[in-house]
């Protein structure tokens, strides 16, 4: 079977090839278009950016239905708000408070008691600001004598304290004095331990040594010994083999 072979187009112009032979294909990246020819013409047929005409018709059908939608939704919409504008600038309910008219008389009319009520809050709230002026700083004088009562506490506090922090640094320098001392002494001991290990150690090793030395002598010793003990036995036991041999001999009577 023949490889498909696909023409490309990587850089460059969008748009198709001049010409393709039939059923050739190519492919486009600029436009990212598949095109084939069909003998007498180059004709796209897919690719990410492709669409067919039924397609494009399809969604220009959609989206004017779509418009003339929001269009007749719109100037109903409009005519209903252009209404209700008019039922606000004109007085067509006399009973209810629904006009611009309506809505300023009644504000103007409302003015006057708002007035007066700001007044007789004004007034109440002077009195009861002078009220609390009052009693702040009488709070206040309290406070200020409880602080002062405070301010000496805690600077007799502050002098016991700090007399405690310095019995506490001159126990500290002292320990620390101390610990130091016997640092040093258990450092010169423990110099003093590993000289004295470290001579016992060369003892133990001269020792060991002599002990190998000792103890491959006499393996060799016991080994020289055990060979030459081997050999008499070898030549102990050929001699008795040969002895036997001789015996067998002559008490051998023949076959029948």
């Amino acid at each position: 079977m023949a490889n498909l072979r696909i023409k490309r187009r990587l850089t460059g112009a969008a748009g198709a090839p001049s010409s393709l032979l039939s059923g050739e294909p190519a492919y486009n990246k600029i436009d990212g278009i598949l095109y084939i020819g069909d003998g007498s013409a180059v004709v796209p047929i897919g690719g990410a950016h492709y669409a067919t005409a039924a397609a494009l018709a399809s969604e220009s059908s959609s989206r004017t239905s779509a418009v003339s939608a929001e269009a007749s939704r719109a100037v109903a919409a409009e005519g209903a708000l252009g209404i209700r504008i008019d039922n606000v600038l004109t007085n067509v309910d006399a009973t209810a408070l629904n006009s611009l008219s309506e809505i300023v008389t009644a504000f103007q009319g409302a003015d006057s008691t708002l007035n007066g009520a700001i007044t007789s809050l004004a007034t109440s709230a002077s009195s009861a600001l002078t009220t609390e002026v009052n009693r702040a700083t009488a709070a206040e004088g309290v406070i200020a004598a409880n602080l002062a009562s405070e301010i000496t506490n805690r600077a007799a506090a502050d002098t016991t304290l700090q007399g405690n922090i310095n019995t506490v640094a001159a126990n500290l320098a002292t320990e620390t004095s101390a610990r130091t001392s016997a640092d040093s002494t258990l450092t010169s001991n423990l110099s003093s331990e590993i000289s004295r290990a470290t001579a016992a150690e060369g003892v133990v090793a001269a020792n060991l040594a002599t002990e190998i030395t000792d103890r491959a002598a006499a393996v060799s010793a016991v080994t020289s010994s055990l060979n030459s003990e081997i050999s008499r036995a070898t030549a102990a036991e050929n001699s008795l083999d040969s002895r036997l041999d001789a015996i067998e001999a002559e008490i051998d009577g023949g076959s029948f």
